[in-house]
């Protein structure tokens, strides 16, 4: 059964995802807790798993991080996305993270509504 608690760490699992774009990020309802797949070699692919999404995050940091240091050199070791982001996006906090509800859900909203897409704004 879909609860409040799914629907946060759903959208928590999308922030995460939006701030590594090398990754495949959900909310598994299954098993109730963050999974991710790293996206960028098939024949290395690395999942992890976590309960909340900042453990995720450091997971897949670190997972960057043994993949980095088994590769040949680079200049700077990678962090989950391109744009790199030194720390958790703001919504790893531990656990899911309320965010708002779904339109038309019938509850309380339960923190600021997300941002329309860029140059959707008039």
């Amino acid at each position: 059964m879909l609860t409040l608690a799914d629907l946060d760490a759903a959208r928590a699992a999308q922030q995460v995802q939006q701030h590594a774009p090398d990754w495949f990020v959900i909310w598994s309802l299954r098993h109730r807790r963050f999974e991710a797949w790293q996206c960028t070699d098939p024949n290395e692919c690395r999942i992890v798993c976590a309960s909340s999404a900042t453990a995720l995050w450091d997971l897949m940091q670190q997972a960057e991080l043994d993949l980095w240091r088994a590769s040949p050199p680079a200049p700077t070791p990678p962090t989950p996305g391109a744009a790199s982001h030194p720390d958790p996006p703001p919504s790893a906090a531990p656990g899911p993270v309320p965010l708002a509800l779904p339109p038309g859900h019938p509850g309380r909203a339960l923190g600021p509504h997300p941002s329309p897409p860029e140059g959707s704004r008039p």
